[in-house]
């Protein structure tokens, strides 16, 4: 709305950074957030399902170029602050540096594999917010904050901040008059996503029964028992508080959306009865299977619908670049195969890649096609040359190569707290020296779905790479000479 190209003003905001640190510091030390800076163009971007349907669109707001300084400098104040106090909830991997979704996942894998393990059921719910960030309450959020700590002029700074937004929405040329902003925190700014978490913050500590898994306003809660009318009744009354949390912080539930999985061994009989889950006495719908954060979740955590979704759109994806091929160098094919097919092949493959090679002989099939697309060569090419000339990772590498920087992090302390107790060093586990002292004590896993999980890959996949490279002094550089040596060993 201000008219300023970021192109522009960022290479030449040095020539104003004298006046400009001096508003940004008067702002911060009479807590008075400008209200010309307060004016943001929404942009609705289509997320799925029908076009004519709003609540399909996500409100991305555009804001001016000089609130993103003011915001980016308070932001990393108030993240500080939330480090140093250990503020945020353990298991919440949204927004925040050093996390991911894999994490997310991954504590839901380990979670659901030991009930499995324990022979128990597991209940899985995966929540459905209605307009989450457009719907917080700016009274409730400005209480939050004063609670955990942030008062006087910094309470004063963010209260003006919220204060009297003003927006207008622009689509297909056409733009709106402005409107005050009643509640909600604006996407597209830079604080608008730590402030939400901040709200979110104390959904857990309704419940000490409960397991939950957040990320930003993706909602999780997990709960395991050997009796299931045992399971249930204490779910459906975990669910009363929880009910009566969104109630009180003003946010609503999408309760078409919202579902939940039975997880339980393949071998594990649910024996005869009725089972239901209810919120706000309406029925919560039960699901094979489930997509939370961009990957498929089935109630065996055997990924098989996972693998045949990203099968179909990289076979999709195969088509395009098949199509185009023989006119294409090979240099501009390697960069496609790493924009149209490697993201779904390395997104979170630390999670899925861990089963079975026979789910994955059809993704395996896909990639040989690619890359024998990429060199030219005819169908039935040996392909293990190829991967090593063009140096790409196979679908197992790639999930060896996750796996290690996962396990790199929790040793150098680089992972969140969440994970800090996930693995033993031999040393820890005999009181005698051993050979092995230096290295992870494997876990006992009962069950195929415990073996699957990164208790049990983690320690296997560390304690198979070199010294050497274990002792990495950064992570830039284990990152590197993993890779190499991944691929030097594809060689013998």
């Amino acid at each position: 709305m201000d008219g300023i190209d970021p192109c522009i003003a960022g290479p030449n905001v040095d020539l104003i950074a004298i006046p400009l640190a001096d508003i940004i510091n008067c702002s911060f030390n009479t807590g008075t957030f400008p209200e010309a800076l307060k004016i943001a163009k929404v942009i609705p971007i289509y997320k799925k399902g029908e076009r004519d349907n709003l609540t399909n669109y996500r409100p991305i707001s555009i804001l001016p170029y000089f609130s993103k300084l003011f915001e980016k400098i308070m932001y990393a104040r108030l993240y500080d602050f939330t480090i140093k106090t250990n503020l945020l909830f353990p298991s919440q991997h949204g927004f925040q540096s050093g996390h991911s979704p894999y994490m997310s996942l991954l504590s839901m894998q380990d979670e659901i594999s030991n009930a499995i393990e324990r022979n128990e059921y597991s209940l899985g719910i995966f929540f459905d917010l209605a307009k989450a960030f457009d719907t917080v309450n700016h009274n409730i959020l400005l209480s939050k904050l004063n609670n955990y700590g942030i008062r006087g002029l910094q309470l004063s700074w963010f209260s003006s901040y919220l204060d009297r937004r003003q927006q207008c929405v622009e689509s297909n040329g056409k733009r709106s008059t402005l409107k005050i902003v009643q509640h909600g925190v604006p996407q597209g700014s830079n604080l608008g996503p730590l402030l939400f978490l901040l709200y979110i913050n104390d959904l857990p500590s309704v419940s000490s029964q409960l397991f939950f898994i957040l990320f930003a306003d993706d909602t999780n809660i997990f709960y395991s028992h050997k009796c299931l009318d045992t399971l249930f009744q204490i779910v459906n009354d975990e669910l009363a508080h929880i009910a009566d949390w969104f109630s009180a912080n003003k946010l609503s539930l999408n309760l078409d959306k919202t579902n939940y999985i039975l997880f339980k061994s393949h071998r594990k009989t649910i024996p005869p009865g009725q089972y239901e889950l209810n919120i706000n006495g309406t029925t919560i719908s039960e699901v094979s299977s489930a997509k939370f954060l961009g990957v498929y979740v089935d109630c065996h955590l055997t990924w098989e619908k996972h693998i045949a979704s990203i099968a179909s759109k990289i076979s999709r994806n195969i088509g395009v670049m098949a199509r185009t091929a023989y006119i294409l160098p090979r240099s501009i094919r390697i960069k496609l195969y790493y924009s149209l097919i490697y993201p779904y092949i390395s997104y979170c493959n630390i999670i899925w890649s861990s089963t079975y090679n026979s789910r994955l002989c059809r993704l395996v099939t896909l990639q040989k096609r690619v890359v024998r697309l990429i060199m030219g060569v005819p169908y039935g090419s040996h392909t293990s040359p190829i991967f090593r000339f063009l140096g790409i990772l196979k679908i197992d590498q790639v999930g060896f190569y996750q796996i290690g920087e996962f396990m790199f992090r929790f040793n150098r302390n680089l992972l969140p707290s969440i994970f800090r107790n996930f693995f033993e060093l031999s040393s820890e586990v005999h009181s005698h020296y051993t050979r092995n002292s230096s290295l992870y004590h494997p876990i006992y896993a009962r069950t195929n779905t415990r073996l699957f999980s990164i208790r049990k890959t983690g320690v296997t996949t560390w304690n198979k790479i070199p010294l050497k490279i274990r002792l990495s002094s950064s992570l830039w550089l284990f990152k590197k000479n993993l890779r190499a040596h991944i691929l030097e060993v594809s060689c013998n």
